[in-house]
């Protein structure tokens, strides 16, 4: 459990709308990351029209368990256009300690992405230090979900109250 950083619930995710209804039986393809094995549903991936800050040209992803079950509470967004492209993400609940609630629903309405259907995905970094390893997410360029239309937009929030090294605590 992140402590006073995240609210958590249940089995230590996050609650997360449902995403859109897919078919019966995606095309499933096993692929090969830098973090592992994973399974990548190819038929209905998470768009990213403008995509992601310094990536501009990778638009399709797909959200996967993590391969390693000691970070089961992260997911791995992965490009479906890149193989070697994928991020570490960790899905907070939308009423969380990081971001103003006030603050949170505003992007929504910019984004035109209704509340219920809004999914909150932070991106990860590792911190290899000498005291071990640190996590820490980007809190001022969240990724926001419309988990019913399956399109995404990374948001910068223009407040600096939201670090970009916002460090995770366990």
């Amino acid at each position: 459990m992140l402590q006073g950083e995240m609210v958590m619930k249940g089995s230590g995710s996050p609650a997360m709308p449902p995403m859109a209804p897919t078919d019966a039986k995606p095309e499933t393809d096993v692929i090969d990351t830098r973090f592992g094995k994973v399974t990548v549903y190819r038929k209905n991936p998470i768009l990213f029209p403008n995509g992601i800050l310094g990536m501009p040209d990778r638009s399709e992803f797909c959200l996967t368990n993590f391969p390693s079950p000691k970070m089961a509470r992260f997911k791995m967004l992965q490009s479906l256009e890149d193989d070697a492209l994928s991020f570490i993400t960790l899905p907070i609940d939308n009423n969380n300690p990081i971001f103003d609630a006030a603050d949170l629903a505003q992007a929504a309405q910019e984004l035109n992405i209704p509340a219920a259907e809004l999914t909150v995905l932070l991106i990860v970094s590792v911190h290899r230090e000498s005291s071990g390893v640190r996590l820490s997410v980007n809190a001022r360029a969240p990724l926001l979900v419309n988990a019913m239309k399956r399109t995404a937009v990374q948001h910068v929030f223009a407040s600096s109250k939201y670090n970009i090294r916002h460090m995770l605590a366990f």
